[in-house]
């Protein structure tokens, strides 16, 4: 039985960055709602900004990794040369919109004399730039002729999947930071939106692995190419519920929250998205003879 383990070996680099780009944006979108408000403390609001690094570096992991996928570096005019008709693109466009903005903004918080309203206003802007980015990552994939992908639940898979990683890795990022909040109410919401996300998206990766045996070609069907699939979601789900419920301990129990299991509840969820990424990668079909 033919499967889609060697295409999704051969798009490993697009694997990672799938996996890390929407949750970094999310962690930063969320790691930087505190520092919006005015009445914050300075010092807390410098340490956020510093620690604001973190979900940056994740997100820059994930699209130094898919450059790879260009070949020749050289080749990234012509993807520019796409926005607005390509949704591929469109979502590289907006990648180095977000992390451009992203990146100035954390240099410039380290100026000796910045300015908070500057940095609120530019933090809004980077955070919105953020959104919009993580939905275009949803839409990349939308090719009617890649037929097993041309459905609703790929951009729904995509956005989840960022509300899930995400907030998890901000908890992180937080306790990193020494923001006391965290351990109390703005961590449990934390938890609450990122478990709220992951059980939504194993419903929805039910739901699409139950419409798999139907999107077929001339040579195969999508679920011949995963024939895992039902393994992987269940993987996918217990290493979520795992990192969630290590912080889960911690904020809601009797244990003490700290960076080094909040730093291993994200990784769990981490690996989680990732093996779902490859799933996705694996039912690559298009239409006719080829998959």
């Amino acid at each position: 039985m033919a499967t889609g383990f060697d295409t999704a070996l051969g798009e490993i680099t697009l694997v990672l960055f799938t996996t890390l780009a929407p949750s970094g944006v999310v962690a930063f979108i969320l790691m930087g709602l505190p520092a919006l408000s005015p009445r914050l403390d300075a010092a807390m609001r410098q340490r956020l900004n510093a620690f604001l690094g973190v979900p940056l570096v994740v997100s820059m992991v994930g699209l130094v990794a898919s450059a790879t996928h260009l070949g020749n570096p050289a080749n990234a005019l012509y993807v520019f040369l796409g926005v607005g008709r390509s949704p591929l693109s469109t979502e590289v466009f907006f990648a180095v919109v977000f992390l451009a903005l992203a990146g100035l903004y954390w240099l410039y918080s380290f100026a000796e004399h910045a300015r908070p309203g500057v940095q609120r206003v530019w933090l809004a802007v980077t955070m919105a730039a953020g959104a919009v980015f993580v939905v275009a990552v949803g839409f990349a994939y939308a090719a009617e002729t890649i037929v097993s992908w041309y459905t609703v639940y790929v951009p729904v898979n995509l956005v989840l999947n960022g509300l899930a990683g995400g907030p998890v890795l901000a908890l992180a990022g937080l306790s990193a930071a020494g923001f006391e909040p965290v351990r109390g109410r703005w961590g449990r919401a934390l938890l609450v939106l990122a478990g709220a996300a992951l059980a939504a998206n194993v419903v929805v990766f039910g739901l699409q692995s139950a419409d798999l045996p139907s999107i077929e070609n001339s040579f195969v069907t999508a679920a011949e190419l995963v024939p895992t699939n039902g393994i992987m979601i269940a993987a996918f789900g217990v290493l979520g519920l795992a990192g969630i419920g290590l912080d889960a301990v911690a904020l809601f129990g009797s244990a003490r929250l700290t960076v080094r299991r909040a730093v291993v509840a994200t990784l769990f969820v981490l690996a989680g998205i990732f093996i779902m990424r490859f799933s996705f990668y694996m039912m690559h079909m298009t239409v006719g003879l080829g998959v």
